[in-house]
């Protein structure tokens, strides 16, 4: 369990990471940017709806971890959430080397057709059910919950974890805003090269994270 601001948000860091590897997000975010018809805008209210529902998920952890700390000690509830998270981590990493990397929500994706409004709902189901990005950032922010720190550095840490783990949303749409014409000059290779290795980079990934996790979990329900 971290005690300072530093040792917390070098435990975060690898769930950062890990969360921003999954390639999902990005080709979610350029599908969007593929409509000919306002795709500014319809940019903007996805990266804004991902992004904040992402962080009340996030949210909503950090304070589960902070009620389920005995004492300033973790609790069979906290190492058995790192038991269970390694154990689907395991499992999605397996997954993401059969599978192509992409998801329903985008194999019948109209970018034209589709609203503001669509836009935003799609921001909150994508955010909600990206579990290759989202469980990294579960363990994460169960981490800054269970940490013996003040509120103020649990709260850069949660800052910290989700501008790392919800890059992949704005960066994009930010290069967009502040540069239409170099964006797919820019962004084009990425995409081919997350298209061809991406599911390779995240089992990969993934599975060190789930292992680390599984171990863990293991471990701290020996030691309590």
């Amino acid at each position: 369990m971290a005690t300072d601001l530093f040792h917390l948000l070098l435990t975060v860091l690898p769930f950062a990471l890990a969360s921003m590897t999954s390639p999902l997000t990005l080709i979610a975010v350029m599908a969007v940017l593929s409509a000919t018809t306002r795709r500014a805008l319809k940019a903007v209210v996805f990266a804004i709806t991902y992004a904040a529902v992402f962080s009340a998920i996030c949210l909503v952890l950090v304070a589960i971890g902070s009620a389920a700390t005995i004492g300033g000690n973790p609790s069979p509830a906290t190492v058995g959430f790192d038991v269970v998270l390694g154990v689907i981590l395991l499992y999605v990493a397996g997954r993401s080397l059969t599978k192509e990397v992409s998801t329903p929500l985008l194999r019948s994706f109209n970018p034209d057709a589709m609203s503001a409004v669509a836009a935003a709902s799609m921001g909150v189901l994508f955010s909600a059910s990206n579990f290759s990005s989202l469980i990294p950032a579960l363990a994460a922010s169960k981490d800054i919950g269970v940490a013996a720190v003040s509120p103020f550095d649990k709260t850069i840490a949660l800052v910290f974890l989700l501008a790392i783990a919800v890059s992949w949303v704005w960066a994009p749409v930010a290069v967009y805003l502040v540069t239409p014409n170099n964006f797919d000059r820019l962004f084009d290779p990425v995409i081919r090269v997350l298209r061809k290795h991406g599911g390779q980079l995240m089992a990969a990934v993934l599975f060190l994270i789930g292992l680390y996790l599984l171990v863990r979990g293991v471990t701290g329900y020996v030691a309590l």
